[in-house]
């Protein structure tokens, strides 16, 4: 059968998930290729779609609905950078008779270096600047964005459709005195008409768009008020088309807001809702425990990234994602997002792991084998809470990117008379799955896939990598020059269904039933009833004994 559409919708439900979304799109747009009689190998029509201004411009805009709190844009506006006001109101004319009107003005936010320069970019249509250095090679510009990204806004590249945007007008972000951190805050949002529908009338709009919509991916805050929002809308996607797949990845930051017991309530209902209203759903935090005690960063052994900015932590896992995400991207040998998630959610197992290797330690003139022989510890490094890879995987999709089959192996170890089987693979796939079944005790049932695309971590992607990651994204001897970035790099990525998360799922079910409901009055005046919090924790037991011993799939 042959498919003319693939579409995919994204939605975005919470602050932190904006920020890991705002990278996937700058890294996805830093990608486009356009290059006369030769598609791209990403087909980028599975997530972006085309439009078209009133003056006849061609846009290309991600097929995406985010949501965040009143006060979280920053210098963006609610219409985004495309259109400017919105079609049809004249901003110079007064809705009202000026003697029946009080004005109110507010400074508005101060854009920062990079938006500058991207607003400037494209008044000129040309592209971002490049500095002249002392040699007088021009590089890229480097952009220092620390302590300028307050929002997720403040480092979006591509331009977003008009309807993209969705603000919860009844909270505002950053309210101490008021805040929106409690899963019942999200379903009363849901249940206030005028938000449902306006939300509900987009997606029908995008999904009006489409050829042949395979279904949806929603990113969405697992540990406040969104978690009860984005089931609120899994509940109404599912109702409404029930044979689109929905693939979700509930996100944690890593800082420890809001109370750990609102923290852990959250996740507890969040994530038994998902094993009911998700085809599959992956927790990813770029903590290593992620319930009430966060623990420790997840350690990269090539970057250097700062564990409290929501900034440098959201992009990694953004390259994890958008990486993981080619399987159902790519024009060539990809798969449906239908059969992703079957596969990895066999035998009601709907919860998975996401892990990443980033970037891939692909020396300057070595070859994947190289990398292989010389590899110590694990392959890829969970962004999954409590997920122990090593032992018990079932069944796991990898994604190697930035590896182009002429690295493969040098001539002389092709030719080379050996035992090890490994020398006569003849695809970046054959040898990394013959690797896996060498390197683990068990059978895993494994599907790679590989891409010569490497990840574009151009600005503003932060700086996050060691001075021994070249320009290029590659592995080298000495020290990158303190003036040149790295514009891409080598990733490897998977997906897993192990047993691990079952204890991951089970410890979430123990802190969550030692917590006394009634000590918590913001989750009792905001509608939840002891009932519903036993019959939630139930459900999240049964998933977790999914993955048990005498579940183990041979």
């Amino acid at each position: 059968m042959v498919f003319t559409g693939n579409e995919i919708i994204t939605l975005q439900f919470g602050h932190y998930s904006n920020f890991i979304g705002t990278h996937w799109w700058n890294c996805q747009e830093a990608g486009f290729e356009y290059i006369p009689d030769t598609p791209s190998e990403i087909n980028h029509d599975v997530l972006f779609r085309e439009g078209q201004t009133s003056r006849g411009e061609v846009t290309f805009t991600p097929r995406l609905l985010l949501v965040d709190l009143k006060g979280s844009l920053g210098c963006l506006t609610e219409e985004g950078r495309l259109y400017g006001t919105s079609p049809g109101v004249d901003a110079t004319l007064p809705l009202w008779p000026p003697d029946k009107v009080t004005v109110q003005t507010q400074a508005s936010e101060s854009k920062n270096e990079f938006l500058q320069d991207l607003e400037q970019a494209e008044t000129l249509a040309s592209p971002l600047p490049n500095e002249l250095k002392e040699s007088g090679k021009a590089v890229p510009k480097l952009y220092y964005l620390d302590n300028d990204v307050k929002s997720w806004s403040d480092f979006l590249r591509p331009h977003l459709h008009p309807r993209s945007i969705n603000l919860v007008q009844e909270y505002q972000h950053d309210d101490p005195s008021l805040p929106f951190d409690t899963f019942p805050q999200g379903q009363d949002i849901w249940k206030r008409p005028r938000f449902c529908e306006e939300l509900t009338d987009r997606v029908r709009l995008y999904l009006e768009e489409t050829d042949n919509l395979q279904g949806f991916q929603v990113l969405m805050d697992s540990h406040d008020g969104f978690s009860g929002l984005g089931c609120s809308a899994l509940q109404y996607l599912r109702d409404e088309y029930p044979s689109k797949v929905c693939l979700c990845l509930p996100s944690q930051p890593p800082q420890a807001s809001p109370l750990a017991s609102h923290r852990v309530l959250n996740l507890a209902l969040a994530l038994s809702s998902l094993a009911e209203l998700s085809s599959l759903f992956c927790p990813i935090s770029s903590t290593t425990s992620g319930w009430r005690d966060l623990g420790k960063s997840v350690q990269l052994p090539f970057l250097q990234y700062k564990s409290n900015l929501y900034y440098h932590t959201s992009a990694a896992v953004a390259a994890a994602v958008d990486s993981m995400s080619l399987v159902y991207r790519l024009r060539g040998e990809h798969e449906r997002l239908a059969d992703l998630t079957v596969r990895l959610g066999m035998y009601g197992r709907r919860a998975a792991a996401l892990s990443v290797m980033l970037p891939f330690p692909l020396s300057v003139d070595g070859t994947l084998l190289d990398a292989l022989e010389r590899w110590e510890g694990p392959l890829t490094h969970p962004l999954t809470p409590l997920t122990d890879l090593q032992t018990g995987v079932w069944q796991q999709t990898l994604v190697l990117r930035g590896v182009p089959e002429s690295r493969l192996m040098r001539a002389d170890q092709r030719n080379l008379s050996s035992s090890n089987p490994a020398y006569s693979c003849r695809s970046l796939a054959h040898l990394l799955h013959t690797f896996l079944q060498f390197d683990s005790q068990t059978t895993v049932r494994t599907q790679v896939f590989t891409a010569d695309n490497k990840l574009p971590t151009s600005a503003p992607f932060p700086h996050l990598f060691s001075p021994h990651i070249s320009q290029d994204g590659l592995l080298q001897d000495t020290s990158r020059p303190s003036h040149t970035g790295v514009e891409k790099v080598p990733v490897l990525a998977g997906l897993h269904s192990c047993q691990s998360l079952g204890n991951s799922l089970e410890s979430l079910h123990s802190e969550a039933k030692r917590i006394n409901i009634r000590s918590l009055h913001q989750f009792a005046s905001a509608g939840l009833e002891s009932l519903e919090l036993v019959e939630s924790l139930e459900q999240l037991l049964c998933l977790s004994e999914c993955y048990s011993d005498h579940q183990m799939d041979f």
